[in-house]
């Protein structure tokens, strides 16, 4: 496998076929074809353009030569095609993109709020200490370049694991760079994972940080819903379109650890009380960075047959409680076999005050009350 094809691959498996796009040609025109990224992360209203720099075998070499293909095929080219990407976004209104599931999508550059470029490099052993340092590039018309390489990245995915964290971390990065300049480059990679771990931007990059990475208690039992999100193409039939389903997808991939975790439990509890067969009032959760909620409705037999009707009349209710403009909802029934079906239930649209609809609440109260409360986002082992 190339490396492209590597990094490509390694994207979707951390961040879904969905989100992923690494055949990126366009054509403007008939005559015109256009590359817009190596490999592309697009996840709603973000995006990460990706240039990859690949070190062919060469035979003998030396670090003077493994230095000049680092200047002029990673900062060079790397960086203006990054920059070619850029002019593209803005120069084309509609750019159709086909992602790792074989759905076609048109992006619009103004519809993107939140965009990191990276050029991700692959060298060898004889690549100078001074190239591996380099953390970043400054363009006068791109702005802040990440400048990573592929061990690096990898390790960077392996910690974070979610398409939004991925997106986060980048940020944090951009910001260390911005604050810190030139003080970023000798700490290592993962100094600066475990640092946007910490949250600490305020403080002077530094190589200790690495041990908040090492301290790191992932625990991802208790929140991974990677496993259900991939197989949501497989397993989901719609009335409508086929892609109907990314919105629902779109709102989980958002999620951060700590949210899911929230997702994940009320998830589990839903179908256990599906399987006992146990009459539950609907489990709620809301997100107010994503500004979307989610209801979870553990069905009894006696309940299947409405439960379309149910699922909607409760997703409406429940968005409707929680005044946001997205809501996400499942209602879980138990089958055969020890297996389970969930059918869903995506509501987008803006709140607006309903006399009618507050006054069925009022006189029904569907749901438990709603807490806010502040989760923590990771959690670590104890240093001896």
């Amino acid at each position: 496998m190339t490396f492209e094809g590597e990094i490509a691959s390694l994207n979707e498996h951390f961040f879904f076929k969905e989100f992923t796009y690494s055949t990126n040609t366009f054509r403007p025109n008939p005559s015109t074809e256009l590359e817009l990224a190596d490999c592309i992360i697009w996840l709603d209203d973000m995006l990460v353009l990706f240039q990859l720099k690949e070190r062919e075998n060469i035979g003998d070499t030396s670090p003077e030569r493994e230095a000049k293909w680092f200047k002029k095929k990673v900062i060079g080219d790397g960086t203006r095609q990054i920059r070619d990407s850029l002019k593209y976004l803005d120069a084309h209104r509609n750019i159709l993109l086909q992602n790792h599931r074989g759905d076609r999508f048109k992006l619009r550059g103004d519809a993107i709020a939140c965009l990191h470029k990276v050029v991700c490099y692959l060298g060898n052993s004889h690549l100078p200490e001074a190239c591996c340092k380099k953390k970043f590039h400054r363009s006068r018309t791109a702005g802040t370049i990440h400048v990573i390489a592929a061990h690096d990245y990898l390790g960077v995915v392996r910690t974070v694991l979610t398409p939004f964290e991925l997106v986060e971390y980048l940020a944090f990065r951009q910001e260390l760079i911005e604050k810190w300049g030139d003080a970023v480059s000798p700490v290592p990679e993962p100094a600066l994972v475990g640092q946007y771990l910490e949250g600490d931007a305020h403080t002077k990059p530094d190589p200790a940080f690495t041990d908040v990475l090492t301290a790191l208690d992932d625990h991802s039992d208790e929140w991974d819903m990677s496993e259900i999100i991939k197989q949501f193409a497989e397993r989901v039939t719609t009335d409508r379109h086929d892609t109907d389903y990314y919105a629902i997808l779109m709102e989980l991939a958002k999620l951060k650890r700590n949210e899911l975790r929230e997702f994940k439990s009320r998830f589990r509890l839903s179908m256990e009380k599906s399987r006992l067969g146990e009459i539950a009032m609907p489990y709620r959760m809301a997100s107010p960075r994503t500004d979307c909620g989610f209801v979870f409705i553990p069905l009894t037999e006696d309940l299947v047959e409405f439960r379309k009707r149910g699922l909607m009349n409760l997703t409406i209710a429940c968005k409707y409680d929680l005044k946001v403009p997205k809501c996400v909802g499942a209602a879980f029934c138990a089958e055969e076999g020890g297996w389970y079906s969930v059918e869903w239930c995506y509501l987008e649209h803006p709140w607006r005050y309903d006399e009618e609809l507050e006054g069925a609440l009022k006189r029904n109260k569907p749901f438990r009350e709603v807490r806010v409360a502040e989760l923590p986002r990771y959690k670590f082992r104890r240093q001896q």
